[in-house]
Protein backbone atom coordinates (compact mmCIF):
# COMPACT_ATOMS: atom_id res chain seq x y z
CA UNK A 1 0.00 0.00 0.00
CA UNK A 2 2.64 2.89 1.28
CA UNK A 3 4.84 1.90 -2.63
CA UNK A 4 1.17 1.88 -4.39
CA UNK A 5 0.14 5.01 -3.00
CA UNK A 6 3.38 6.71 -3.07
CA UNK A 7 3.15 7.81 1.10
CA UNK A 8 6.34 8.99 2.10
CA UNK A 9 5.34 9.66 5.64
CA UNK A 10 4.37 7.37 8.01
CA UNK A 11 2.35 8.46 11.61
CA UNK A 12 2.21 5.84 13.96
CA UNK A 13 -0.15 6.81 16.90
CA UNK A 14 0.73 3.66 18.91
CA UNK A 15 3.48 1.25 20.85
CA UNK A 16 3.93 -2.24 20.08
CA UNK A 17 2.31 -3.13 23.05
CA UNK A 18 0.40 -1.01 25.69
CA UNK A 19 -0.62 -2.69 28.94
CA UNK A 20 -1.14 -6.53 27.96
CA UNK A 21 -2.04 -6.31 24.95
CA UNK A 22 -0.71 -6.35 21.55
CA UNK A 23 -1.49 -3.18 19.37
CA UNK A 24 0.97 -3.20 16.56
CA UNK A 25 3.32 -5.34 14.90
CA UNK A 26 6.72 -3.57 14.15
CA UNK A 27 6.52 -3.79 10.74
CA UNK A 28 10.16 -2.24 10.19
CA UNK A 29 13.68 -3.85 10.91
CA UNK A 30 16.04 -2.39 13.44
CA UNK A 31 17.88 0.02 13.14
CA UNK A 32 21.32 -0.26 10.85
CA UNK A 33 19.18 -3.68 9.98
CA UNK A 34 17.10 -4.41 6.63
CA UNK A 35 13.20 -6.64 6.14
CA UNK A 36 12.64 -8.68 3.08
CA UNK A 37 9.25 -9.48 2.96
CA UNK A 38 7.83 -10.32 -0.62
CA UNK A 39 9.10 -7.73 -3.53
CA UNK A 40 10.38 -5.30 -0.79
CA UNK A 41 13.43 -4.82 1.39
CA UNK A 42 12.86 -2.00 3.96
CA UNK A 43 16.62 -0.84 5.37
CA UNK A 44 16.86 1.52 8.48
CA UNK A 45 18.55 3.95 8.12
CA UNK A 46 18.52 6.60 10.82
CA UNK A 47 16.62 6.76 14.27
CA UNK A 48 16.14 9.79 16.82
CA UNK A 49 14.91 9.27 19.88
CA UNK A 50 12.43 12.53 21.74
CA UNK A 51 10.92 12.76 24.86
CA UNK A 52 7.21 11.83 23.38
CA UNK A 53 8.45 10.34 19.81
CA UNK A 54 10.94 8.66 17.67
CA UNK A 55 11.57 9.58 13.74
CA UNK A 56 12.65 6.93 11.57
CA UNK A 57 14.11 6.51 8.05
CA UNK A 58 13.67 3.90 6.01
CA UNK A 59 14.89 3.05 2.35
CA UNK A 60 12.32 0.92 0.66
CA UNK A 61 13.47 -1.09 -2.54
CA UNK A 62 11.23 -2.55 -4.75
CA UNK A 63 12.78 -5.97 -6.40
CA UNK A 64 10.04 -5.84 -9.01
CA UNK A 65 10.38 -2.28 -10.65
CA UNK A 66 14.26 -1.97 -9.03
CA UNK A 67 13.62 1.23 -7.87
CA UNK A 68 14.23 2.73 -4.36
CA UNK A 69 12.12 5.16 -2.15
CA UNK A 70 13.13 7.00 0.82
CA UNK A 71 10.01 7.10 3.66
CA UNK A 72 10.25 8.78 7.16
CA UNK A 73 7.99 7.62 9.93
CA UNK A 74 7.21 9.58 13.11
CA UNK A 75 6.42 7.33 15.84
CA UNK A 76 4.22 9.24 19.48
CA UNK A 77 5.29 7.07 22.26
CA UNK A 78 4.45 8.66 25.02
CA UNK A 79 0.41 8.51 24.00
CA UNK A 80 -0.79 7.05 27.39
CA UNK A 81 -3.15 4.08 27.08
CA UNK A 82 -6.76 5.28 27.76
CA UNK A 83 -6.03 8.56 27.56
CA UNK A 84 -4.81 11.53 25.55
CA UNK A 85 -1.53 13.38 25.32
CA UNK A 86 -0.66 16.54 26.97
CA UNK A 87 -2.18 18.96 23.92
CA UNK A 88 0.98 21.35 23.65
CA UNK A 89 3.47 17.86 23.56
CA UNK A 90 1.36 16.60 20.40
CA UNK A 91 1.36 19.78 18.79
CA UNK A 92 4.93 19.99 18.97
CA UNK A 93 5.05 16.47 17.88
CA UNK A 94 2.60 17.60 14.73
CA UNK A 95 5.18 20.64 13.82
CA UNK A 96 7.49 18.12 13.09
CA UNK A 97 5.69 16.16 11.33
CA UNK A 98 4.39 18.91 9.10
CA UNK A 99 8.15 19.87 8.77
CA UNK A 100 8.90 17.33 6.39
CA UNK A 101 5.57 16.42 4.85
CA UNK A 102 6.23 19.49 3.14
CA UNK A 103 9.72 18.39 1.55
CA UNK A 104 9.22 14.63 1.43
CA UNK A 105 7.82 13.48 -2.38
CA UNK A 106 5.14 11.13 -1.72
CA UNK A 107 1.21 12.14 -2.79
CA UNK A 108 0.06 11.08 0.97
CA UNK A 109 0.84 10.80 4.65
CA UNK A 110 -0.37 7.71 6.52
CA UNK A 111 -2.10 7.78 9.70
CA UNK A 112 -2.34 4.75 12.15
CA UNK A 113 -3.00 3.82 15.32
CA UNK A 114 -4.20 0.17 16.32
CA UNK A 115 -7.61 0.59 15.54
CA UNK A 116 -7.70 3.58 12.78
CA UNK A 117 -10.25 5.57 14.51
CA UNK A 118 -9.60 7.16 17.98
CA UNK A 119 -6.13 8.16 17.98
CA UNK A 120 -6.10 8.31 14.17
CA UNK A 121 -9.02 10.10 14.13
CA UNK A 122 -7.91 13.21 16.48
CA UNK A 123 -4.36 13.55 14.78
CA UNK A 124 -5.95 13.88 11.45
CA UNK A 125 -8.55 16.29 12.95
CA UNK A 126 -5.87 18.13 14.81
CA UNK A 127 -3.87 18.31 11.11
CA UNK A 128 -6.59 19.38 8.57
CA UNK A 129 -8.59 21.45 11.27
CA UNK A 130 -5.03 23.77 11.82
CA UNK A 131 -4.42 23.99 7.76
CA UNK A 132 -8.04 25.39 7.59
CA UNK A 133 -7.36 27.67 10.44
CA UNK A 134 -4.22 29.03 8.41
CA UNK A 135 -6.05 29.80 5.54
CA UNK A 136 -9.36 30.99 6.31
CA UNK A 137 -9.04 32.40 10.15
CA UNK A 138 -11.27 30.05 11.41
CA UNK A 139 -12.60 26.27 12.06
CA UNK A 140 -15.40 24.37 12.61
CA UNK A 141 -14.68 21.34 14.87
CA UNK A 142 -17.80 19.53 14.64
CA UNK A 143 -18.45 19.76 11.04
CA UNK A 144 -15.23 18.40 10.00
CA UNK A 145 -15.52 15.08 12.94
CA UNK A 146 -18.93 14.77 10.75
CA UNK A 147 -17.28 14.53 7.45
CA UNK A 148 -14.24 12.27 8.36
CA UNK A 149 -16.62 9.39 9.51
CA UNK A 150 -18.67 9.20 6.21
CA UNK A 151 -15.62 8.31 5.32
CA UNK A 152 -14.79 5.56 8.09
CA UNK A 153 -17.01 5.43 10.93
CA UNK A 154 -16.10 6.68 14.63
CA UNK A 155 -13.74 8.63 13.80
CA UNK A 156 -12.48 9.94 17.32
CA UNK A 157 -13.72 7.47 19.88
CA UNK A 158 -13.97 9.63 23.21
CA UNK A 159 -14.68 12.61 24.77
CA UNK A 160 -10.97 13.32 25.66
CA UNK A 161 -10.34 13.09 22.19
CA UNK A 162 -12.37 15.09 21.00
CA UNK A 163 -11.76 17.79 24.02
CA UNK A 164 -8.14 17.26 23.11
CA UNK A 165 -8.22 18.81 18.92
CA UNK A 166 -9.46 21.50 20.78
CA UNK A 167 -7.20 22.31 23.42
CA UNK A 168 -4.48 21.45 20.49
CA UNK A 169 -5.85 23.78 18.05
CA UNK A 170 -5.65 26.54 20.67
CA UNK A 171 -2.17 25.47 21.93
CA UNK A 172 -1.16 25.90 18.27
CA UNK A 173 -3.11 29.18 17.38
CA UNK A 174 -2.28 30.90 20.66
CA UNK A 175 1.38 29.84 21.26
CA UNK A 176 3.35 30.25 17.69
CA UNK A 177 6.54 28.40 17.43
CA UNK A 178 9.45 30.40 17.91
CA UNK A 179 11.79 27.87 16.65
CA UNK A 180 15.22 29.44 14.90
CA UNK A 181 18.29 27.96 13.08
CA UNK A 182 21.71 28.71 14.66
CA UNK A 183 22.42 31.64 12.33
CA UNK A 184 18.59 33.30 12.88
CA UNK A 185 18.81 32.91 16.13
CA UNK A 186 22.08 34.95 16.26
CA UNK A 187 20.61 37.62 14.29
CA UNK A 188 16.93 37.76 16.54
CA UNK A 189 19.38 37.72 19.54
CA UNK A 190 20.38 41.03 18.93
CA UNK A 191 16.94 42.78 19.57
CA UNK A 192 16.28 40.62 21.84
CA UNK A 193 17.81 42.95 25.03
CA UNK A 194 15.91 44.85 27.81
CA UNK A 195 17.50 47.47 29.14
CA UNK A 196 17.11 50.41 31.78
CA UNK A 197 17.97 53.75 31.00
CA UNK A 198 17.06 56.02 33.83
CA UNK A 199 13.16 55.66 35.17
CA UNK A 200 12.53 54.95 31.69
CA UNK A 201 12.08 51.06 30.82
CA UNK A 202 13.03 50.16 26.91
CA UNK A 203 10.36 47.39 26.11
CA UNK A 204 11.97 44.87 23.87
CA UNK A 205 11.51 42.13 21.71
CA UNK A 206 12.23 39.50 24.43
CA UNK A 207 10.17 41.63 27.23
CA UNK A 208 7.03 41.26 24.91
CA UNK A 209 7.80 37.20 24.37
CA UNK A 210 8.34 36.75 28.10
CA UNK A 211 5.16 38.29 28.93
CA UNK A 212 3.25 36.05 26.36
CA UNK A 213 4.60 33.19 27.85
CA UNK A 214 3.62 34.04 31.57
CA UNK A 215 -0.12 34.39 29.80
CA UNK A 216 0.25 30.98 28.73
CA UNK A 217 1.03 29.46 31.94
CA UNK A 218 -1.39 26.79 32.79
CA UNK A 219 -3.52 27.02 35.54
CA UNK A 220 -4.13 24.58 38.46
CA UNK A 221 -6.58 24.34 40.83
CA UNK A 222 -5.89 23.71 44.56
CA UNK A 223 -6.75 20.35 44.34
CA UNK A 224 -3.99 19.52 42.42
CA UNK A 225 -1.31 20.49 44.67
CA UNK A 226 -3.53 18.65 47.39
CA UNK A 227 -0.15 16.54 48.32
CA UNK A 228 1.79 19.56 48.90
CA UNK A 229 -0.88 21.26 50.69
CA UNK A 230 -1.44 18.32 53.47
CA UNK A 231 2.75 18.21 54.17
CA UNK A 232 3.10 22.26 54.29
CA UNK A 233 5.35 22.32 56.97
CA UNK A 234 7.96 19.61 54.48
CA UNK A 235 8.28 22.95 52.31
CA UNK A 236 10.36 25.52 51.92
CA UNK A 237 7.45 28.23 50.72
CA UNK A 238 3.81 27.96 50.02
CA UNK A 239 4.06 29.49 46.98
CA UNK A 240 5.77 27.07 44.76
CA UNK A 241 3.91 23.22 45.61
CA UNK A 242 4.09 20.54 43.12
CA UNK A 243 1.72 19.16 40.77
CA UNK A 244 0.08 16.37 41.84
CA UNK A 245 0.23 14.81 38.34
CA UNK A 246 4.12 14.70 38.26
CA UNK A 247 5.01 14.87 42.08
CA UNK A 248 7.78 12.14 42.78
CA UNK A 249 5.95 9.70 45.34
CA UNK A 250 8.30 7.88 47.45
CA UNK A 251 8.72 4.70 48.29
CA UNK A 252 7.07 3.54 52.09
CA UNK A 253 9.18 3.67 54.84
CA UNK A 254 7.52 3.49 58.60
CA UNK A 255 8.27 6.82 60.64
CA UNK A 256 8.04 8.91 57.31
CA UNK A 257 6.44 10.39 54.64
CA UNK A 258 6.04 9.42 51.14
CA UNK A 259 6.43 13.01 50.33
CA UNK A 260 9.04 15.20 48.37
CA UNK A 261 8.82 18.49 46.96
CA UNK A 262 10.09 17.50 43.95
CA UNK A 263 8.42 16.70 40.14
CA UNK A 264 9.28 14.79 37.26
CA UNK A 265 10.23 16.43 34.11
CA UNK A 266 11.01 15.66 30.36
CA UNK A 267 14.75 16.74 28.63
CA UNK A 268 14.44 17.35 25.37
CA UNK A 269 15.21 13.45 24.39
CA UNK A 270 14.02 11.63 27.17
CA UNK A 271 10.89 11.33 29.16
CA UNK A 272 10.96 11.94 32.99
CA UNK A 273 14.98 11.89 32.71
CA UNK A 274 15.00 15.29 34.79
CA UNK A 275 13.94 15.84 38.40
CA UNK A 276 13.06 19.75 39.93
CA UNK A 277 13.22 19.90 43.51
CA UNK A 278 13.79 21.80 46.59
CA UNK A 279 16.77 21.73 48.47
CA UNK A 280 16.60 19.39 51.87
CA UNK A 281 15.57 20.96 54.83
CA UNK A 282 17.23 19.53 58.29
CA UNK A 283 14.32 17.55 58.81
CA UNK A 284 13.45 15.93 55.68
CA UNK A 285 17.31 15.58 54.68
CA UNK A 286 16.53 11.98 54.99
CA UNK A 287 13.26 12.37 52.48
CA UNK A 288 15.93 13.80 50.16
CA UNK A 289 18.08 10.90 50.32
CA UNK A 290 15.20 8.24 49.46
CA UNK A 291 14.03 10.89 46.41
CA UNK A 292 17.87 9.91 45.10
CA UNK A 293 17.43 6.57 45.81
CA UNK A 294 13.58 5.83 44.70
CA UNK A 295 14.33 7.48 41.41
CA UNK A 296 18.01 6.54 40.60
CA UNK A 297 19.39 10.04 40.83
CA UNK A 298 22.76 9.31 39.63
CA UNK A 299 23.52 13.09 38.92
CA UNK A 300 22.47 15.88 41.50
CA UNK A 301 22.90 19.30 41.27
CA UNK A 302 22.79 22.38 43.69
CA UNK A 303 22.07 25.39 42.29
CA UNK A 304 23.68 27.28 44.91
CA UNK A 305 26.85 26.27 47.08
CA UNK A 306 25.98 23.47 49.59
CA UNK A 307 27.80 25.22 52.49
CA UNK A 308 24.92 28.14 52.58
CA UNK A 309 22.52 25.00 53.58
CA UNK A 310 22.03 24.34 57.14
CA UNK A 311 20.92 20.87 55.88
CA UNK A 312 24.67 20.08 54.53
CA UNK A 313 26.39 18.75 57.64
CA UNK A 314 23.56 16.37 58.07
CA UNK A 315 24.67 14.29 54.51
CA UNK A 316 27.69 15.29 53.27
CA UNK A 317 30.85 13.43 54.51
CA UNK A 318 34.34 14.45 54.30
CA UNK A 319 37.23 12.56 53.36
CA UNK A 320 37.98 11.35 57.08
CA UNK A 321 34.39 10.77 57.62
CA UNK A 322 31.22 8.28 57.34
CA UNK A 323 27.71 10.04 57.72
CA UNK A 324 24.95 8.13 59.09
CA UNK A 325 21.50 9.83 58.42
CA UNK A 326 18.24 7.25 58.85
CA UNK A 327 18.54 4.49 56.77
CA UNK A 328 21.28 5.73 55.12
CA UNK A 329 25.11 5.45 55.18
CA UNK A 330 27.35 8.18 52.87
CA UNK A 331 31.09 8.30 52.05
CA UNK A 332 32.68 10.53 50.21
CA UNK A 333 34.99 8.51 47.16
CA UNK A 334 36.86 11.86 45.90
CA UNK A 335 35.98 15.91 45.35
CA UNK A 336 37.16 18.38 42.86
CA UNK A 337 37.22 22.01 42.38
CA UNK A 338 36.61 24.46 39.63
CA UNK A 339 36.15 27.87 39.68
CA UNK A 340 32.63 27.70 39.05
CA UNK A 341 31.31 24.38 40.23
CA UNK A 342 32.27 21.58 42.33
CA UNK A 343 31.93 18.32 42.43
CA UNK A 344 31.60 15.20 45.10
CA UNK A 345 31.66 11.23 44.29
CA UNK A 346 29.22 10.01 46.97
CA UNK A 347 28.89 6.66 47.97
CA UNK A 348 25.23 6.34 49.24
CA UNK A 349 24.04 2.81 51.24
CA UNK A 350 20.87 2.58 52.54
CA UNK A 351 19.90 -0.14 55.25
CA UNK A 352 19.41 -3.59 53.87
CA UNK A 353 19.44 -2.28 50.27
CA UNK A 354 21.87 -1.82 47.12
CA UNK A 355 25.02 0.97 47.56
CA UNK A 356 24.84 3.64 44.68
CA UNK A 357 27.68 6.45 43.80
CA UNK A 358 25.89 9.88 42.89
CA UNK A 359 27.71 12.67 41.56
CA UNK A 360 27.03 15.59 43.63
CA UNK A 361 27.47 19.37 41.41
CA UNK A 362 27.22 22.84 43.33
CA UNK A 363 27.41 26.13 41.78
CA UNK A 364 29.96 27.89 44.08
CA UNK A 365 28.67 30.80 41.84
CA UNK A 366 25.59 31.54 42.24
CA UNK A 367 25.22 33.06 45.76
CA UNK A 368 21.71 33.17 47.56
CA UNK A 369 20.05 36.33 46.97
CA UNK A 370 21.41 36.82 43.44
CA UNK A 371 19.02 37.28 40.64
CA UNK A 372 21.04 35.81 37.74
CA UNK A 373 24.35 34.36 37.33
CA UNK A 374 27.06 34.48 34.50
CA UNK A 375 25.96 32.30 31.23
CA UNK A 376 29.32 31.20 31.39
CA UNK A 377 28.97 29.73 34.45
CA UNK A 378 25.73 27.76 33.88
CA UNK A 379 27.15 26.37 30.48
CA UNK A 380 30.28 24.85 32.57
CA UNK A 381 27.54 23.31 35.13
CA UNK A 382 25.55 22.44 32.31
CA UNK A 383 28.22 20.76 30.61
CA UNK A 384 29.63 19.11 33.57
CA UNK A 385 26.06 17.48 34.19
CA UNK A 386 25.74 15.98 30.68
CA UNK A 387 29.48 14.64 31.39
CA UNK A 388 28.57 12.91 34.50
CA UNK A 389 25.08 11.88 32.94
CA UNK A 390 26.47 10.09 30.45
CA UNK A 391 28.32 7.65 33.19
CA UNK A 392 24.69 7.28 34.36
CA UNK A 393 22.79 6.55 31.40
CA UNK A 394 19.64 5.00 33.29
CA UNK A 395 19.87 7.60 36.02
CA UNK A 396 17.86 10.99 35.95
CA UNK A 397 19.38 14.01 37.28
CA UNK A 398 17.81 15.88 40.32
CA UNK A 399 18.13 20.02 40.25
CA UNK A 400 18.07 21.63 43.27
CA UNK A 401 17.24 25.09 44.04
CA UNK A 402 15.12 27.01 47.53
CA UNK A 403 11.74 26.27 46.24
CA UNK A 404 12.17 23.82 43.35
CA UNK A 405 11.68 26.23 40.27
CA UNK A 406 13.43 29.57 40.88
CA UNK A 407 17.23 28.44 39.15
CA UNK A 408 16.29 25.28 38.61
CA UNK A 409 14.23 26.43 35.26
CA UNK A 410 17.13 28.25 33.92
CA UNK A 411 19.56 25.23 34.20
CA UNK A 412 16.55 23.36 32.59
CA UNK A 413 15.76 25.52 29.69
CA UNK A 414 19.47 25.71 28.91
CA UNK A 415 19.80 21.78 29.20
CA UNK A 416 17.28 21.26 26.64
CA UNK A 417 17.96 23.99 24.45
CA UNK A 418 21.54 22.59 23.71
CA UNK A 419 19.99 19.27 23.40
CA UNK A 420 17.54 20.26 20.44
CA UNK A 421 20.72 22.03 19.07
CA UNK A 422 22.52 19.08 19.09
CA UNK A 423 19.53 17.18 17.39
CA UNK A 424 17.84 19.30 15.16
CA UNK A 425 20.32 22.21 14.70
CA UNK A 426 17.63 24.57 15.84
CA UNK A 427 16.59 25.97 18.98
CA UNK A 428 12.95 26.87 20.32
CA UNK A 429 13.33 28.15 23.59
CA UNK A 430 9.85 29.65 24.15
CA UNK A 431 8.45 26.22 23.55
CA UNK A 432 10.62 24.57 25.56
CA UNK A 433 9.98 26.41 28.20
CA UNK A 434 6.79 26.64 28.00
CA UNK A 435 6.89 22.35 28.24
CA UNK A 436 8.63 22.20 31.18
CA UNK A 437 6.25 25.41 32.80
CA UNK A 438 3.14 22.35 32.45
CA UNK A 439 5.21 20.62 34.97
CA UNK A 440 6.63 23.27 37.23
CA UNK A 441 4.29 26.65 36.06
CA UNK A 442 6.92 28.72 38.16
CA UNK A 443 9.50 28.48 36.20
CA UNK A 444 11.73 31.32 34.82
CA UNK A 445 8.99 33.70 36.26
CA UNK A 446 11.40 36.37 35.78
CA UNK A 447 12.56 38.28 32.61
CA UNK A 448 15.89 37.95 34.14
CA UNK A 449 15.96 34.16 34.08
CA UNK A 450 14.64 34.36 30.76
CA UNK A 451 16.99 36.31 29.72
CA UNK A 452 19.36 34.12 31.16
CA UNK A 453 18.34 31.14 29.03
CA UNK A 454 18.50 33.70 25.92
CA UNK A 455 22.40 35.04 26.83
CA UNK A 456 23.64 31.16 28.00
CA UNK A 457 22.28 29.26 24.48
CA UNK A 458 23.76 32.57 22.68
CA UNK A 459 27.17 31.89 24.10
CA UNK A 460 27.41 28.22 23.27
CA UNK A 461 26.45 28.67 19.60
CA UNK A 462 29.31 31.48 19.41
CA UNK A 463 31.54 29.31 21.27
CA UNK A 464 30.56 26.09 20.31
CA UNK A 465 33.98 24.35 20.14
CA UNK A 466 34.66 25.23 23.81
CA UNK A 467 31.81 22.99 24.70
CA UNK A 468 31.95 20.02 22.09
CA UNK A 469 30.41 17.32 22.83
CA UNK A 470 27.29 18.41 24.76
Amino acid sequence: MIWQENVSVIVCLTNLKEGAKNKCAQYWPDISDKLQTGDFTLRHLEEKVYSNYTTRRFKAYNNLEHKDREVLMFHYTRWPDHGVPDPLNLVVFHRHVMKFTSTYPGKYTLVHCSAGIGRTGTYIALDALYREGERNGKVNVPMYVRTMRKDRMNMIQSDDQYKAVYLALSEYFNGKSKCLTPSMFTKEFQDKTYTNCGQVTKNSSLASEFQELLSLRKEYTEKDYESGRTNISANYTESVLPVEEFLCYLSYTKGRNTYYNAVLLQSFTENDSLISAQYPLPDYTEDFLRLIRDFDAGVVVFMCPIKDLKSTSLWIPTKSEHKNLGKFTLKLASSTNSPNFASRKIVLQSEGGRTIEITVLECKAWKEGKLTIDKRALLDLIKETKTEKFKHKEGRIAILSSDGATRCGAFCVVYNALEQLSMDQEVDIFTITRQLQIRRPEFLSTLDEYQLSYDAVAEYMQNDSVYANF
